[in-house]
């Protein structure tokens, strides 16, 4: 599940995501630097990437991507460098050029795309304008909460009035998402509060330094609103104890994977007893929800440590933590000090050289808050229908492979074998763009108001989402913010309605090149498609049947084997070390490396079924041959540079393979590697055959 950025700038309620599994997850969305790194060598499938004085049966990422590895840096504003930082580069520059036109353009239509994202640069743009009113944009908010007591309707109305006017609450959130049990339907869901530190990051001794940088954070922008050094000093101390308790009681990243974790069904009375210090009524009444018939509580121990917090704590301690949560939440909105002092929290935190570029960080935003009206722009301007058609073709050879080997699948009984297939049968998968839009014409976006155009965007995308609750679920495409946009480069399955997603800024070079290489494209794009497949088939995804309930449709017998297989890769990505003395999580990042491995698979025996009616295309090209291009391209996919900050923060919170992993674990499973390079017991990338896995 993706957490909350550290700026809460975008609706963070942690929620959808839950039912979302996507390809690139957090490696796809970081903030990109606007010039971009110095690229010496294309994106995508090259043998100039390789490094061929390697032995490919000792190291193969260093043979298939060694070239690359060499002549490669980690730019000053980014915190890793790899295939999705370098197509975000690329994407952010088309993106920014389609906002400058934008902005330059003063008769678009009021509640157009072009009117919303240009008025919406123009005012993030306007420094000066912001610099001259302070910290007048959040006066009010801060008046409320020094004026505010601590019974439970001042608690209740404090966290609605957050999570209405910066998306979040450090207290309690209220979101939607399709019932796990009957999926058609919308219910009421009450998750903990946002906090700006991972869970690991306030206890682990590894993150004592960070703690330490987020405690000067605090100091620094409590002393800059008028508290004195010492006083302000007290006070994060405060602030951290109280978000470290409530991280402590949360659930963490691989148990919120579970649904019998978080699948808590109950009325809300239920659901007030187990936090009486919040009134949940009037919570929800502040933000315009009316009493739901049934509540999902994500985080049932969680909301039990809220209410020791609040009743335990002095009313001016939860009132100091309302207080910092407002002020860190919006100061990426504010003018000087604020913004800057929030920019040099970041830089420092992700050990980067240098901040991002502002106009790279509002296109970033853009992308989140204005995700449909922005990717209208960039499909019409960059994306070719001839492209949706081959990899809509593409789709359809690898989803039909698929299909042929549940029907020969070994381990399957035919119980579960018939419900796979159904399940299969009915995932819906598209491409590119949705058919119908979101409709964002009621958006009011102004071109001098930045503060008040993020508090709209906010306010609009919680509208929506809310409506669904005890309604039909919204039924839009494409429409997840940095995940699924059409600008996102990434691709994602979604449990709750069988439906995978594949965006148009992922169909391009390194995941796929129209034209090119049929090797290097199956084992890239092909590969991703095979991997969303797969999710509806890993230890997350088979947990919902074919219309998307939640719903134990195996036998016990093929539940046992599937998690007899499960468990090699468990016990496979445990032993590699990331850092000295960091070692990979495999238990969190399993179903990540279930889907690499089943769209690898996937990919692999589709490209077999081209070249047979393609016989052309296995001739040896650069002295490879079609085999060798294939699985030389899925590494050169993968290959990754990180800074240790980044290192230490995706182990600890994403459920992903380290992309140097993802790179060559797989490989190592595939009889059709071995054969392709020759490796030999003693050889440092065999695997016994008795040792390989094939799940899908």
């Amino acid at each position: 599940m993706k957490r909350a950025s550290p700026t809460h700038r975008q609706s963070p309620l942690p929620l959808f995501a839950a039912v979302l599994i996507a390809l690139g997850g957090l490696v796809a969305v970081h903030a990109q630097g606007a010039a971009g790194p110095e690229v010496k060598l294309p994106l995508g499938y090259l043998p100039l990437k390789m490094d061929r004085s390697v032995d490919p049966r000792q190291d193969f990422y260093r043979y298939a991507a060694g070239q690359w590895l060499q002549q490669t840096e980690i730019p000053a504003s980014d915190p890793d460098i790899g295939s999705f930082a370098l197509l975000g580069h690329q994407l952010d520059k088309k993106l920014l050029s389609l906002i400058e036109e934008a902005a330059a353009t003063t008769e678009a239509p009021k509640g157009s795309p072009r009117q919303q994202v240009g008025d919406f640069y123009r005012a993030a743009m306007g420094n000066a304008r912001r610099d001259a009113l302070g910290l007048k944009p959040l006066e009010a908010d801060m008046k409320r909460i020094a004026a505010a007591g601590g019974t439970p309707a001042d608690y209740g109305r404090l966290a609605a009035r957050l999570q209405g006017a910066v998306g979040g609450s450090p207290l309690i959130m209220v979101g939607a998402m399709p019932d796990a049990k009957d999926s058609s339907t919308g219910v009421m869901v009450l998750a903990p509060g946002l906090q700006l530190l991972e869970q690991d990051e306030y206890t682990r001794p590894e993150h004592q330094k960070l703690r330490h940088l987020y405690h000067m954070y605090i100091v620094a922008m409590l002393n800059g609103i008028g508290e004195p050094i010492d006083a302000a000093k007290t006070q994060a101390s405060r602030i951290l104890s109280m978000e470290a308790q409530a991280a402590g009681a949360m659930l963490t990243p691989l148990q919120q994977r579970d649904p019998a974790n978080t699948y808590n069904i109950m009325t809300l009375d239920q659901a007030q007893a187990l936090m009486p210090a919040l009134d949940l009524r009037v919570y929800l009444a502040e933000l315009g929800i009316a009493v739901p018939s049934r509540v999902q509580v994500v985080d049932i121990n969680a909301m039990k440590t809220l209410q020791k917090i609040l009743t335990e704590r002095p009313v001016d301690e939860i009132k100091l933590l309302l207080r910092w949560f407002l002020l860190a939440s919006r100061a990426p909105e504010l003018g000087q000090p604020w913004r800057l002092q929030e920019e040099a929290f970041t830089v420092e935190r992700k050990g980067l050289k240098s901040p991002p570029e502002q106009a790279q960080v509002v296109t970033q935003q853009i992308g989140a808050q204005l995700y449909h009206p922005l990717s209208q722009l960039y499909v019409q301007a960059y994306f070719a229908d001839s492209t949706r058609r081959d990899i809509t073709e593409m789709v359809g050879h690898i989803k039909a492979e698929f299909a042929a080997r549940l029907h020969s699948n070994a381990w399957l009984d035919e119980a579960t074998r018939n419900v796979a297939l159904e399940k299969l049968g009915k995932m819906d998968i598209q491409v590119g763009y949705p058919d119908d839009w979101v409709d964002f014409s009621g958006l009011d976006i102004r071109p001098g108001d930045h503060f008040g155009n993020v508090q709209r965007a906010n306010r609009f995308a919680f509208q929506r989402e809310i409506s669904q609750i005890d309604k039909p679920v919204h039924s839009n495409r494409f429409a997840v913010a940095t995940k699924t946009t059409p600008i996102a480069a990434n691709s994602a399955y979604n449990v709750t309605n069988n439906t995978i997603d594949i965006t148009a800024a992922i169909l391009q070079p390194p995941f796929f090149q129209p034209g090119g290489d049929a090797a290097a494209n199956y084992c890239a794009i092909g590969a991703v498609i095979g991997h969303e497949l797969t999710h509806g088939f890993d230890s997350q995804g088979r947990q919902y049947d074919p219309q998307g309930n939640l719903r134990n449709w195996w036998t016990p017998e093929a539940d046992r084997q599937f998690q007899q297989r499960t468990d090699v890769l468990v016990d496979q990505y445990n032993r590699y070390e990331i850092l000295p003395g960091l070692m990979h999580n495999g238990a969190q990042t399993v179903t990540e490396n279930t889907a690499d491995l089943g769209g690898l698979t996937l990919a692999h025996a589709a490209l077999q079924r081209h070249l047979a009616s393609h016989p052309e295309a296995k001739a040896k090209v650069d002295g490879l041959t079609a085999d060798q291009r294939c699985f030389v391209a899925w590494t050169q996919m993968w290959a990754f540079k990180a800074r240790p900050e980044r290192l230490r923060f995706l182990v600890s919170v994403d459920v992903h393979g380290i992309s140097f992993v993802r790179a060559v674990a797989p490989l190592v499973h595939l009889d059709a590697f071995h054969r392709a390079f020759g490796t030999r017991p003693g050889d440092a990338m065999w695997r016994a055959p008795e040792q390989r896995v094939v799940i899908w």
